[in-house]
């Protein structure tokens, strides 16, 4: 009995013997899990490598604000008198002058302009055709008299409105003003020696207009 166990143990263990199918077929299976495991292993990596990017966020802002445009005539708003520029009782020859502060006070560089008005109800002869109205600039200079007025008025660039009758002064425009800044007008309202009589006893009231425009 010895003789046929020794027997098949060396044809299981001969060389070229075909192993038994069932051991092939288990080895066969042990390969797909191993294939297997190994993609859900490059998975696994890959899924924590997203899950651990870094990243960062930013934000950028603007503010905006406008500019304003605030015209000031001695230092105020609106309408305002003049109590200088104005001639009482005046005869033939009578002359004043009168400072008026033009004023920035906004923010945005500004040109300016004025044009001037008057009125004299049915006065005959008119009295604003009879009154002789210049205007020059004196820059920063705040004293407006007769030898100031003089100077800049023989200077044609301050020389802003020549010589007309009130009933006939011109419009001034393009006045540049930087913002903050301040041009000193000096007005010259005169009665000519050669005013006619029919004037005496007459009064007339003179508006200057102003108006600014922000700058180009």
């Amino acid at each position: 009995m010895s003789t046929p166990l020794a027997s098949r143990d060396a044809r299981t263990s001969a060389p070229g013997t075909v192993p038994p199918p069932r051991r092939r077929r288990r080895l066969s299976g042990s390969g797909r899990v191993r294939a297997v495991l190994a993609l859900g292993a490059v998975v696994g990596l890959g899924s924590v490598a997203t899950l651990a990017a870094w990243s960062d966020t930013g934000a950028a802002t603007g503010s905006f604000s406008t500019g304003t445009v605030d015209l000031k005539l001695n230092g105020q708003d609106g309408t305002i008198a003049v109590t200088n520029l104005s001639l009482t009782n005046a005869a033939p020859g009578a002359v004043t002058y009168a400072l008026l502060p033009v004023t920035n006070n906004g923010s945005i560089n500004f040109t300016y302009g004025f044009t001037t008005s008057s009125t004299n109800g049915t006065d005959t002869p008119a009295l604003n055709a009879n009154l002789n109205w210049s205007v020059v600039s004196l820059g920063t200079n705040a004293s407006c008299t007769s030898a100031t007025f003089a100077t800049a008025a023989g200077v044609p660039a301050t020389y802003i409105s020549p010589t007309a009758t009130l009933s006939a002064a011109p419009a001034v425009s393009g006045r540049a003003l930087a913002a903050g800044a301040t041009e000193n007008l000096c007005f010259k309202v005169e009665l000519p020696s050669a005013a006619p009589t029919g004037v005496q006893g007459k009064s007339t009231v003179a508006t200057v207009s102003f108006t600014a425009t922000q700058a180009p």
